[in-house]
């Protein structure tokens, strides 16, 4: 299982409106904004229900954008439609969808970049729709 991913950011401030937005939507929430915490500047996420894998994003100004792609699932094909506004109303570029890709199977996603050039996407496929309309085990 994945515990925790490290997102490192040039500037934080531009990015995090963007992330803060969302992390509610795709099921996150902020849990940590501490200079003592981790490294100086981090603001950390974890699940909603208090979970991993878990997120942070770090200040790095020596930092550059790589081409890995960090996805996360949501149930039904509106919460990408939805997400796909937040994103716009808060700074994300490179804005691709929402829409279906065949090529995945059947799979709808929005991609998108933070202020930084990192890539995002969110994306509901036939499993997470499943998931929407049958019980959750936790």
């Amino acid at each position: 299982m994945l515990h925790h991913i490290d997102i490192h950011l040039r500037k934080i401030d531009t990015a995090r409106p963007l992330l803060d937005a969302l992390a509610e939507h795709i099921g996150y929430r902020r849990v940590a904004e501490s200079d003592e915490f981790e490294e100086p500047g981090f603001v950390g996420y974890e699940t909603a229900t208090g979970g991993r894998p878990r997120f942070g994003l770090i200040p790095d100004p020596a930092s550059l954008p790589g081409s890995t792609r960090l996805a996360f699932a949501v149930e039904t094909r509106g919460e990408v439609d939805a997400a796909a506004i937040i994103a716009r109303l808060h700074g994300a570029r490179a804005i691709e969808g929402p829409g279906l890709h065949p090529e995945y199977g059947d799979y709808y996603a929005v991609f998108f970049e933070d202020a930084d050039g990192n890539k995002f996407e969110i994306c509901a496929d036939a499993d997470a729709c499943r998931a929407a309309i049958s019980p959750r085990n936790e």
